[in-house]
């Protein structure tokens, strides 16, 4: 009898110890419990577009991390109607890993189909993607959405290649993945249809 009370005794001890270093953990914000940091509008990459939607849409895409940083790069912009050279990349971090990228390249292909091959399928699988309405083609899925705009008609017909890609998902179901991917992509087509001087519809519909 003795020898069955020292075991149970030992055994909610144990438990006791369990749901009180569970409760420090949680009181002090340590992982699992730390909040989640905040997505600011004035935080996210300029080159994502309008800030409060990127903000909004990144917040429903990205898995939960104590805090968010960004990186956005912006090389070799439009500077007239016969530059044929506009870059742009943005990185999302959470926690110091690397969460989503944006990427959006001035250049031509001879087909909608080879630009999908090499800007999207290096990433994803054709059968993954499905199309969507923007621009002369547009595809995505829950990891991806991407899209080819039309952009310069002067000198070399030039389109803008605009592609997301989510490297670490949220908690969101895949349509909703996917439909927040197309909110970044469209969000980031428009910016660069205006940053990059393009004289062509761009054929965003928002």
């Amino acid at each position: 009898m003795k020898l069955n009370r020292v075991k149970i005794f030992s055994a909610t001890g144990v438990v006791l110890a369990l749901a009180l270093a569970a409760g420090s953990a949680y009181a002090l914000k340590l992982p699992p419990f730390e909040e989640r940091g905040e997505i600011r509008a004035e935080d996210v990459c300029a080159s994502l577009g309008n800030a409060s939607r990127a903000a909004t849409a990144l917040a429903d895409v990205l898995p939960e991390k104590s805090s968010y940083s960004f990186r956005d790069y912006a090389t070799d912009l439009r500077t007239d109607e016969l530059d044929n050279s506009y870059q742009t990349a943005c990185f999302v971090y959470g926690d110091g890993k690397q969460l989503l990228v944006a990427r959006t390249d001035m250049l031509e292909y001879e087909t909608t189909e080879s630009w999908q091959k090499e800007a999207v399928e290096q990433f994803v699988s054709a059968s993954s993607v499905l199309p969507f309405a923007a621009g002369d083609k547009a595809v995505a899925s829950d990891k991806i959405a991407a899209i080819y705009v039309p952009c310069a008609s002067h000198g070399i017909r030039r389109h803008l290649s605009v592609v997301v890609r989510l490297k670490k998902q949220g908690d969101a179901s895949a349509s909703d993945l996917r439909a927040k991917l197309i909110d970044l992509a469209k969000n980031a087509a428009v910016h660069a249809h205006m940053k990059a001087r393009c004289d062509r519809p761009s054929k965003l519909r928002e």
